[in-house]
């Protein structure tokens, strides 16, 4: 389902693999690159300088603009761990 999801404010998702070990089946999921670290970073961070006001309100309208997409699509998707650290900054 992860991997039909297409939004402009949305991580892609770009593989996944499953493999059965003596822990269980352990899954990893493959995201595009987001080279600007997250808004957790930027926000917490004392080798960065903060982010702008009017650029840290966009991320966060953004981001609401993706959580509202999945809310809204015919099968709707929980995001269960919505905070600054996973929310990932492109270019």
């Amino acid at each position: 389902m992860l991997g039909i999801i297409e939004h402009p404010n949305l991580v892609k998702l770009i593989g996944y693999c499953a493999e059965d070990d003596e822990r269980g089946i352990q899954r990893v999921l493959v995201y595009e690159m987001m080279p600007n670290w997250s808004m957790q970073d930027h926000v917490s961070s004392q080798f960065r300088a903060p982010l702008p006001w009017a650029i840290g309100l966009k991320v966060a309208q953004d981001a609401a603009q993706g959580l509202t997409y999945l809310h809204e699509i015919s099968v709707q998707i929980i995001f269960r761990d919505f905070k600054s650290s996973n929310i990932l900054l492109d270019d």
